[in-house]
């Protein structure tokens, strides 16, 4: 007995509903250990005794080799004294503790494991074409979850009893299901129904809807070219075949996006590489459990009418039993995958919401494939993208399969605090202790529905993590929904700034940050958005302002900005409609608001160069102008450029350069490349200005305008060459773009 020692460990982090509690057991039963697991509030609770020898090994082994979809913050180890071989004689998993304070990670939905997959194709199996098929490595986690810890009944599997065979997998330590929480069968589990639009005229006259199953029947309406609405796991998608293009240009009009990229959903990564250039680790994102929507080069332009404007798109592969059940029914037959709304609201997550939109579409979609398992949290589909540069990723939106996977940060935060982030693409933050909890994809704000969507999200995530804020921060731009709840306001550039210094817990004293947007307040009333900030704010350098004629209205008519940019370089008048008066305007300046924006000065110089039977006006979508403008940069081949633009944060005189290339008949694509490199080029150039004064540790770039991979890559290549020995870093795993304000703010309670 001298040889033997009794240990307690709490593991924190993500480390229930992942198959923690069985990979404790079988280690302690390899080792013949005695003692117990089980889930706390805290985390995982485990006291184990034995030999020494085998109390380290399997200590090591659990360290080394937790469950693949754990993420493990902490990792204690205290003595106990030894307990009496007839009070404990072997290894043992007791019933979930409740009590206390809730601190337990919650994971993240996870795709299809390889397991699950393989029995829902096994005409064996017992879940032979099961469409809600999970275990403990796959399935629903935080859209299904009610509360702390992760148990059924705190989940909205609650109301489906288990069968005998599931209880007995969910009862089994050794079996994969121990404690799935999601576990079910066809005999107990969430069933499929489909759902059809009244007085649809006929439409559905040739199908048997009442003996027919939902999902040979949602097959059969797709082939026959219908647009369906089909229930996911965080709400529900619309669905077309991806050839047709009747179907295709239906779902344009249902969605009011006449050119706006559509997702597709794409049966397999073989038939996907025929399509796109898929690289190694665009394959590894595209296959992990998060199953994000990945944006790819294109091979061709088989798919050039689901994303007209730019040369990528946005392919996800299947991440539920459903929809590798579709897709495989399909026989290889690609779908646009887009969320369930008419335009920008929520997506819809219940049959009420997606009957409203099937009453107020009929005819253009008239079904929906849903179940009876609720969705208790919404979450669009995350989308991502792989710089070439270094095979690192770009988060475009972050949202299932990663949320609420928390950030964590070494200096513990003061106080538990919400941040609202901002209006566009918002998501927002809660944080306590050394965790910053960056929310799904909520939407932009301008749309009531989302607005009301925040504030529900904001108090379901806060009760789910008992996370009761004290402080609430905010963007200071004036008029944001947010502006007035908020007590403590941020400026946006300095939010974005301090998102990297977050995400990667940085701890430089000195930082130099470069920070391309669209539109953010500044503290002297102008629109900032080409940036060049210290970590305390202070701004070195920024783009020479220009005129926004009309204001909000020059985001939208985006030859205002190229009038502007023009007559305030040149004195030239641009012959475009309204010129005397946007003249007038800026001469008197009158609603002429300064910018200083790389996301406008995009804008402008696309309106100089893309013809405008291709640029339309007003642009349908923000960013529209300057996707046109990076895809037409990217079909410029002849390299390498005799000329480049003069790199100055002054732009008149690349905009006289650029002039002259339109007058001597420079191919529009070489001008649009070369504006590329004028962007770079300056941010060089400004850097080797400002590194004196700034004497920075560390360089920093975020913001929207650095979605553009060309961009970004351009910049990486220049920065390794011209700072090789200083650090680098951008957003990886929080959105570059607006999303990530929120992390930011939390830096600044």
């Amino acid at each position: 007995m001298n040889n033997e020692i009794r240990l307690a460990i709490l593991i924190k982090g993500i480390v229930q509903g992942v198959g923690f509690r069985p990979t404790v057991y079988r280690y302690a039963i390899e080792n013949s250990l005695r003692g117990f697991v089980n889930n706390s509030a805290s985390g995982v609770v485990i006291e184990v005794e034995g030999p020494r020898e085998k109390v380290e090994n399997f200590v090591n082994t659990l360290r080394s080799s937790p469950p693949p979809q754990a993420l493990v913050h902490s990792f204690e180890v205290t003595p106990l004294a030894l307990r009496s071989t007839g009070e404990e004689n072997h290894f043992s998993i007791i019933k979930s503790e409740e009590v206390g304070e809730k601190d337990v990670e919650i994971s993240p939905d996870l795709a299809t494991c390889s397991d699950c997959l393989q029995e829902i194709f096994d005409p064996e199996n017992r879940r032979y074409h099961y469409p809600f098929t999970n275990c403990t490595n796959c399935g629903p986690r935080f859209t299904i979850i009610r509360d702390r810890p992760y148990d059924r009944k705190l989940t909205s599997m609650a109301k489906f009893p288990m069968c005998p065979k599931c209880q007995h997998e969910y009862e089994n330590p050794l079996d994969r299901r121990f404690h799935a929480q999601p576990n079910a069968c066809s005999v107990c589990g969430p069933v499929l129904k489909l759902l059809v639009a009244h007085n649809t005229h006929g439409t559905h006259s040739a199908y048997n809807f009442q003996t027919m199953d939902p999902l040979l029947a949602t097959k059969k309406l797709l082939q026959d070219g219908f647009i369906i609405a089909i229930k996911g796991l965080g709400g529900f998608n619309l669905a077309c075949d991806a050839l047709n293009l009747k179907a295709v240009q239906n779902l344009r009009g249902l969605k009011r996006r006449p050119r706006r990229a559509f997702a597709m959903m794409m049966p397999n990564l073989q038939q996907l590489k025929r399509y796109c250039e898929v690289g190694i680790e665009e394959e590894k994102l595209l296959l992990s459990s998060a199953a994000p929507i990945v944006l790819l080069k294109k091979r061709s332009c088989d798919f050039d009418h689901i994303s007209p404007d730019n040369n990528y798109l946005g392919v996800v592969l299947p991440y539920t039993p459903l929809h590798h059940l579709l897709l495989h029914d399909l026989q290889g037959v690609p779908l646009v995958f887009t969320s369930a709304n008419l335009a920008d609201e929520p997506m819809a997550t219940t049959d009420e919401e997606i009957l409203t939109i099937l009453e107020q579409k009929r005819g253009i979609v008239d079904y929906a494939l849903t179940h009876d398992r609720d969705i208790l949290h919404r979450a669009d589909d995350s989308l991502m993208q792989i710089i070439p540069k270094n095979n690192q990723a770009l988060t475009i939106r972050r949202s299932r399969g990663y949320t609420p996977k928390a950030f964590t940060i070494s200096n513990p935060l003061a106080s538990f605090t919400l941040s609202y982030g901002a209006n566009l693409k918002n998501t927002f933050a809660l944080a306590r202790d050394h965790r910053i909890y960056l929310s799904q994809h909520i939407g932009d704000l301008d749309d009531y529905r989302n607005f009301e969507y925040q504030e529900s999200e904001i108090k379901k995530l806060s009760s789910l993590l008992e996370i009761h804020y004290q402080k609430k921060l905010g963007d200071a731009h004036p008029g944001y929904e947010n502006f007035t709840h908020a007590e403590t306001k941020i400026y946006h550039h300095h939010a974005h700034l301090l998102s990297v210094i977050a995400e990667h817990d940085l701890h430089y004293e000195r930082v130099l940050g470069v920070i391309g947007d669209g539109t953010g307040y500044g503290d002297d009333g102008a629109i900032w958005g080409f940036e060049f900030l210290t970590k305390d704010a202070t701004r070195l350098a920024h783009l020479r302002y220009f005129s926004l004629p009309g204001g909000e209205r020059a985001i939208y008519e985006v030859e205002r900005i190229a009038f502007a940019l023009v007559y305030e370089s040149t004195k030239k008048i641009l012959p475009i409609e309204n010129a005397s008066m946007l003249k007038a305007m800026i001469d008197k300046n009158l609603n002429v608001p300064k910018c200083s924006s790389l996301g406008r000065l995009f804008d402008g110089v696309a309106a100089l160069i893309i013809p405008k039977e291709a640029l339309p006006t007003p642009i349908e979508y923000e960013g529209q102008a300057a996707i046109l403008l990076q895809k037409l940069a990217e079909e410029f081949t002849t390299l390498p450029l005799s000329s480049f633009y003069p790199a100055s944060l002054d732009y008149a005189p690349m905009i006289c350069a650029l002039l002259t290339d339109l007058e001597n008949g420079v191919p529009l694509s070489e001008i649009a490349y070369k504006f590329h490199h004028y962007v770079v080029d300056t941010i060089i150039t400004t850097l080797k200005q400002a590194l004196p004064e700034a004497n920075p540790e560390a360089l920093l770039v975020s913001g929207g305008c650095f979605q553009n991979a060309l961009l970004v890559s351009l910049l990486e290549e220049k920065l390794s060459e011209h700072f090789p020995t200083l650090p680098y870093f951008r957003n990886v795993l929080s959105p570059i773009n607006d999303a990530g304000i929120a992390l930011g703010q939390q830096l600044l309670h």
